[in-house]
């Protein structure tokens, strides 16, 4: 079970390797789950997803949409974080504390929110969600 003080480690972790394998992402922590994009080379996300489906501490891992792009929403970021609420982020500090790492600029946080919910609004499967036809 995900418990929110090893956010951090996450965080850090995602962030070397993403850095080493050239990738670039976000991941969302809505209070009971994640949500994370990943841009880079097929063949390093593929990895990365490839290890998300075999360790156990991941359940109900689902593709929302996967293809090629002209740029990256999230360059700058080897993995951008952000909470999915006020409520949620001070959930997660009040469990954590202040942790070095996390993008609390607020600027930066509606950049990453705003790229964030483009791309899922614009992924073939919303197109269901919008329409009613789920």
């Amino acid at each position: 079970m995900f418990q929110p003080s090893n956010l951090p480690a996450i965080l850090e972790s995602s962030r070397r390797r993403n850095g080493e394998d050239g990738l670039s992402g976000v991941l969302v922590y809505t209070g009971t789950g994640f949500l994370q994009v990943l841009e880079g080379n097929r063949a390093e996300v593929l990895g990365v997803f490839e290890r998300l489906l075999i360790d156990r501490r991941h359940r109900s891992v689902s593709v929302i949409e996967m293809g090629e792009i002209e740029r990256r929403s999230f360059g700058g970021w080897t993995m951008g974080f952000l909470g999915a609420s006020p409520e949620i982020d001070a959930r997660l500090e009040a469990a954590i504390g202040p942790v070095s790492g996390l993008d609390r600029d607020p600027v930066r946080r509606v950049e990453l929110l705003r790229a964030t919910l483009l791309l899922l609004v614009d992924a073939p499967i919303s197109l269901l969600w919008r329409e009613g036809l789920t």
